[in-house]
Formats: structure tokens, sequence, C-alpha cells
């Protein structure tokens, strides 16, 4: 909460959120607050794009290749082994809005206006959402 009616909202996504979805979420987490604060639009004064990228480490691999030779019933092997490690670098959508709320259609000039109850039912329906 930065004043009455303007919040800063973030939304952290992880490695199978695309960056649409981190933006929807937040926007979806905006409009939440505004309805318990009883608001009803709200605008976006501002975005600041939180993504990171973090390497994971999903294990290691060892191949073995090498030449067996026997002699008799007993054999011998001549090999090498190699490790590769397997990191790797994962994006991770993340999204900081400024949002201002208005009861009825905000004052001035705006990109965007939305009205918080119609916008949670489309952000509900696209993602099939059901709270």
């Amino acid at each position: 909460m930065v004043s009455e009616n303007a919040y800063i909202i973030g939304f952290s996504g992880n490695a199978f959120t695309d960056s649409q979805k981190a933006n929807d979420f937040a926007k979806l987490r905006a409009a939440e607050i505004g309805s318990k604060l009883g608001f009803t639009h709200f605008v976006i004064a501002g975005t600041l794009d939180k993504s990171r990228t973090e390497i994971i480490n999903s294990g290691s691999t060892t191949t073995t290749s090498g030449n067996v030779s026997s002699f008799g019933n007993t054999a011998y092997f001549s090999g090498t082994s190699t490790t590769t490690d397997n990191s790797m670098p994962v994006y991770k959508p993340g999204v900081e809005i400024g949002v201002l709320y208005s009861d009825g259609l905000p004052e001035g000039r705006h990109l965007e206006i939305f009205h918080i109850e119609t916008f949670m039912a489309e952000i509900k329906n696209k993602y099939n959402l059901k709270f």
C-alpha cells in the first residue's frame, strides 16, 4: 500500500509460467485487492520487469565406453568414463505493477482502464480458475 488508492503488487512465476500469465496474475491480484477495498476500477500506473534466470542442476550423466578382450574364461575391460554436469538456465517471469484504484471511472487519460469485476471474470475464465 502506497496510499489509500495506490498499491504496488508483484507476481513471480516459476519455470512453467510464461510472461503473459505472470502479467495477467499480477493484474488479477490487483483486481482482487481492489474488490476487497470496495473499488470498481483500476489502472496500471507503471510496470517493472522482475523476471530472472536461475541455473538449476538436474543431476549428472556418466557415459562409459571401452573395449573388452577375453582369453579363455577371463575377460578384461579397458575403458573411459565421462561425467557431464546437467546444469541449465531456467527463465522465471516476474512483474511488479503500480496500481491506482477508483470508485467509478478514473479521471484523466489512461491507456487501459480495468473494471474490476469484469476483469476478474475474464481472467478466471481464460485460465479456468474456480475460486
